[in-house]
């Protein structure tokens, strides 16, 4: 079957067309490539004379969002903390691209059935609340557990329970005072 010119040009300039489309459509842009967050490491220093300074981790080595190894936060009680959330893809910290992103993210902390409280969240640059690092006070003896998620692009920045957007990382753990 012979195809003439005309239609031969119209495949072609289809072709490169479809070809042009898939080449853009392709593009990686290098500012919204997604980390795989792996690990989460919360780091909390007493203050006011107690000389409490330990990390505990949360690990996703896959990056599937399920933690399968999450210690036990277990603090000494009636003591206020200074607290710190590392995250983790990999070997290579994030911490430093987070805070440059602050105004896009917003770190939100539920403590359940313990005698823990978590507020003090550290601000962006736009004075709303972000929450990579905050203090934490305990009470009596207990247990229960705090839950941190990372959001991404809340629409609300100033409702640090239910912000909206999208989450990076949802991790709850086990909290012990003593």
């Amino acid at each position: 079957m012979a195809y003439s010119k005309i239609q031969f040009s119209k495949f072609l300039m289809l072709l490169i067309g479809v070809s042009a489309t898939l080449v853009v459509g392709c593009k990686k842009d290098a500012a919204t490539v997604e980390e795989k967050i792996t690990k989460i490491e919360v780091h909390l220093t007493g203050i006011n004379g107690s000389t409490f300074n330990e990390e505990f981790s949360a690990e996703d080595p896959d990056a599937d969002g399920v933690f399968n190894t999450i210690a036990s936060i277990d603090i000494p009680m009636n003591t206020v903390f200074n607290v710190h959330v590392h995250v983790y893809d990999g070997t290579t910290a994030l911490d430093s691209e987070i805070e440059e992103e602050s105004n896009d993210h917003l770190f939100v902390y539920q403590a359940t059935g313990g005698n823990l409280v978590v507020g003090d969240l550290n601000l962006d640059a736009a004075g709303k609340p972000f929450g990579q690092d905050s203090k934490w006070t305990s009470a009596a003896a207990s247990t229960g557990s705090v839950r941190i998620k990372l959001i991404h692009e809340p629409t609300d920045k100033g409702n640090t329970v239910d912000p909206g957007g999208s989450v990076d990382f949802d991790v709850t753990f086990p909290v012990k005072i003593q």
